[in-house]
């Protein structure tokens, strides 16, 4: 099988010996087969609950910055802090700008 990678930049080449293959395609790939057609479409009902697992509850983190996904300003660290204690030079750097903590690990 071909593959897009690294966004669509590079094409992979798979060979794969399982007996079973799920695959993906991308539509926009292929040519339209024709004009028309149309698919029988069926109304079901969901599946009864196996009782396997439940939800417990949500836990919200308090902080007096903003939320990461939202901020304006990020401040991050990673592997080049150091430690746990260098991270906390991030923190109150964050802190003074208002921003949000990252980590890129």
């Amino acid at each position: 099988f071909e593959r897009p990678i690294y966004a669509g930049n590079a094409m992979q080449t798979v060979k794969s010996s399982d007996a079973k293959k799920v695959i993906t395609f991308r539509t926009s790939t292929f040519d339209a087969a024709g004009e028309g057609g149309s698919a029988a479409v069926e109304s079901i009902g969901a599946a009864d609950n196996p009782g396997l697992s439940e939800w417990v509850e949500d836990k919200v983190a308090e902080s007096d910055r903003p939320e990461l996904t939202s901020a304006g300003v990020v401040v991050s660290g990673g592997r080049g802090v150091g430690s746990e204690e260098d991270f906390a030079l991030i923190e109150k750097l964050a802190d003074k700008l208002g921003a949000a903590v990252g980590a890129s690990r």
